[in-house]
Order: C-alpha cells, then sequence, then structure tokens
C-alpha cells in the first residue's frame, strides 16, 4: 500500500480536518467541496492510497446521505470501485452502490448488489445498517 508523501501528505489531512469541522457545524455541502479537494490532491492512480481514497470517498456518500443527495451519492459510489485496492473484499463498495441504486429507486439494480456484498460479507454488511435494506433484500 502507497503512502501519501509530504507535502501533499499534510495539505490532504489539512483539507480533511476542515472538512470535519465543517461537517460538525453543519456544513455538510462545505464539507464534501473540501472532501473532493483532498481527492484531487490524491495522485494517481488514486486507490494506491487504500485507506484515504476509500474513506475519503464513503465520507462523501455518507454525507450526501445526510443531504439526500443521491444522485451525486451514485457518482462518487461509482469511483468508490477505484478506491481502496488493497483492503480485503469484503463487500462494503457492493453495498454502498446497493443503498444509493435503491435509493434512487433502482430496486433491482441494489438487489444485485446487495446479493453480492451479502456473499462477499457472509451476512454481515446489513449489521448496523437501516433495517429497510435487508427487509428489501429478503423480499
Amino acid at each position: 500500500m502507497a503512502k501519501l508523501q509530504s507535502p501533499i501528505k499534510e495539505k490532504f489531512e489539512t483539507l480533511v480536518n476542515k472538512s470535519n469541522g465543517q461537517f460538525e457545524n453543519g456544513k455538510h455541502n462545505d464539507s464534501i467541496i473540501t472532501l473532493e479537494e483532498a481527492w484531487d490532491l490524491l495522485p494517481e492512480p488514486k486507490g494506491v492510497y487504500s485507506e484515504e481514497s476509500f474513506y475519503l470517498v464513503k465520507d462523501i456518500i455518507d454525507t450526501c446521505f445526510i443531504l439526500k443527495d443521491y444522485k451525486k451519492a451514485k457518482e462518487w459510489s461509482n469511483k468508490i470501485y477505484i478506491t481502496g485496492l488493497a483492503r480485503k473484499d469484503t463487500g462494503k463498495k457492493e453495498f454502498i452502490s446497493g443503498k444509493v441504486a435503491f435509493e434512487l429507486g433502482e430496486v433491482e439494480v441494489a438487489k444485485e448488489f446487495f446479493d453480492i456484498a451479502n456473499k462477499k460479507s457472509e451476512g454481515r454488511c446489513f449489521e448496523g445498517e437501516d433495517p429497510k435494506y435487508l427487509r428489501y433484500f429478503k423480499s
């Protein structure tokens, strides 16, 4: 797994900390914009910076859910597949894509993603999540 080098690492961390502050102050849109700036700082290929790239995209998607901006969440859920290349594949990426598809009303696509996530995670992907996703998956 690649490590961010100075001065990019410091700039990246500064932006993430700024975003956290914005988020805590309820400035969710600003938080997303700041995280997008941090994303742009990551050198290509971004996915080799496993932890930074995966959690940054996940935080953007989670914030989009708070704002109910599922179109933007979909844009970022498509990018999640180029992140965290050294991470163990537990189906988290597919589960996130399933949630986004579900919220956009793309229920058949959601079911396919949930099925993949369920198999990869051996059912653990639904733990701690809104029960509506599991109810739909089992229906």
